[in-house]
């Protein structure tokens, strides 16, 4: 049934697209037409063409987990560029840059000793250090803090293994909170923390954002049911824990680096950057998060090259490192090109799986959303309902908004996304590869639509302008957290 489902589609798809070009079209003038028809054959490529799933496949099963600091992460640059340059992009290039440490994974252990034995579901959290050796801890449950302060207690704390639920305060994202009371719980001595799962199934989840360079104390997710466990215990008295983690750092052995090519404009001068994060965790293969963002800008970049098309202002593509240390790579690229933020239109992202696209969000900009919806009016046949001032401070996009640059995050249907984020189960098998041709069809369109529009959604951003839109939105500590304090 895929094939003909497929076909089916994607022909109602083309010819809502013909439908929207017939009724334009009757006060639009040649280019108007023209670039509707290039919408048309961006569009239909996508949807024929399956080379984002292809990449994908090479991607996840040949590279696999591409840690940053990691020999997977520089053989995934590699094929990035070789992909690149196959497609015709002479200016493909890397872009290096450093970074402080480079982590590796060692086995954790954890067990119940009393008052029962029972073996424990964990895993490290990334860039955290291990435990030198088993140590037994007692079990404090600090619930969910309503604050990224801890409760007054810090005198049970000493040697304590404490149970924290992190959650997103406002649009601040848990990492916000991890951080905070990871450092207070150091202070007070604490052995471990315990990060409960949102997972089914005992699955674990790891992640490094706000912890990169190194954590100040082990940090471990435990299954959601083993958290249940421990609770029903301690209702009836104290519990004591092991655990045995070993992980390690290293100095790096080589610079991380990204991946940049672009599709030079007519007016070369101005550019639409579309990028991904090719980094990802080890606990599978990274497929979407972010392999299909990262499949889907490169599909992008070879689609716009096998069509011949040459945009009114360049396209630049962008493929970066370190994303999930804290956006290491566009904190990069933002520094490396600091002289021509200005001359940026917007910056397209595209990282959370392949799921059904239903809008673009500009990071609590309406000024950014009101000149984008015109624009991208032609992306309603694809899904794409409506362009939205909503914020996500959870990937690159959030340093282009901290540089006042025009942001465009892709929205999509949640689907069984969070399910597998960071989890053993983000493989290649359980990617929607019908979806992941739809939003490479809708992140293609959308950056032509951008570089081609008589002029910019909305200017880059003064220094008081930034500092408003993060008061305004409530992402200080965030902004804190991550970038450090704005200037003064």
């Amino acid at each position: 049934m895929y094939r003909p489902i497929l076909f089916v589609a994607l022909l109602c798809t083309l010819a809502a697209f013909a439908s929207a070009q017939t009724a334009s079209s009757v006060q639009a003038n040649a280019t108007n037409v023209r670039q509707e028809e290039v919408i048309s054959r961006i569009v239909g490529d996508a949807f024929t063409s399956r080379g984002a799933a292809a990449f994908l496949q090479t991607l996840t099963d040949q590279v696999g987990g591409r840690v940053t600091g990691s020999s997977q992460s520089q053989a995934a640059s590699e094929l990035i560029l070789r992909a690149l340059k196959d497609a015709g992009y002479d200016s493909a290039h890397f872009e290096e840059f450093a970074i402080q440490s480079a982590w590796r994974r060692g086995q954790a252990v954890g067990e119940i000793v009393g008052p029962i034995r029972f073996h424990l579901q964990v895993g490290s959290y990334g860039w955290v250090p291990g435990t030198n050796g088993r140590v037994n801890a007692q079990v404090v449950d600090l619930g969910k803090p309503q604050t990224n302060d801890l409760p007054n207690r810090k005198d049970s704390l000493r040697g304590a293994a404490a149970i924290v639920e992190v959650h997103y305060i406002g649009d601040a994202p848990p990492s916000v909170m991890r951080a905070a009371i990871a450092v207070e719980l150091a202070r007070a001595g604490a052995t471990a923390m315990l990060i409960p799962s949102d997972k089914p199934g005992r699955m674990l989840y790891t992640s490094a954002s706000g912890l990169y360079p190194r954590a100040p104390l082990p940090i471990v997710s435990i299954g959601k049911e083993d958290t249940a466990l421990l609770r029903r215990l301690l209702v009836r008295g104290p519990v004591t824990i092991a655990l045995d983690v070993n992980n390690s750092f290293e100095q790096p052995q080589w610079s991380e680096r990204n991946v940049v090519a672009e599709l030079a404009g007519q007016d070369p001068k101005e550019v639409t950057l579309l990028g991904a994060h090719f980094d990802s965790w080890d606990l599978a293969q990274g497929a979407d998060d972010n392999g299909t963002g990262v499949a889907a800008v490169l599909e992008t970049a070879r689609i716009l090259k096998r069509l011949g098309v040459k945009p009114r202002t360049t396209i630049r593509f962008a493929f970066f490192s370190g994303e999930e240390e804290g956006y290491l790579g566009s904190r990069a690229y933002v520094e490396q090109h600091k002289a021509e933020l200005g001359n940026l239109r917007a910056f397209l992202l595209m990282d959370s799986g392949a799921q059904l696209p239903l809008l673009f969000y500009t990071n609590g900009r309406e000024d950014v959303a009101s000149a984008a919806r015109p624009v991208l009016r032609l992306l309603a046949p694809l899904g794409i309902s409506d362009v939205t001032d909503d914020v996500g401070m959870e990937s690159d996009n959030a340093t282009f908004m901290t540089v006042g640059v025009p942001c465009l995050g892709l929205y999509v249907a949640r689907g069984d996304y969070d399910t597998r984020h960071h989890a053993v189960t983000d493989t290649f098998d359980n990617v929607n590869l019908q979806l992941l041709g739809q939003d490479t069809a809708v992140m293609a369109a959308a950056s032509w639509l951008v570089a081609n529009d008589e002029s910019r959604l909305a200017p880059l951003q003064s220094l008081p302008e930034i500092r408003e839109l993060f008061r305004k939105t409530e992402l200080e500590s965030t902004h804190d957290l991550l970038f450090g304090p704005f200037p003064k």
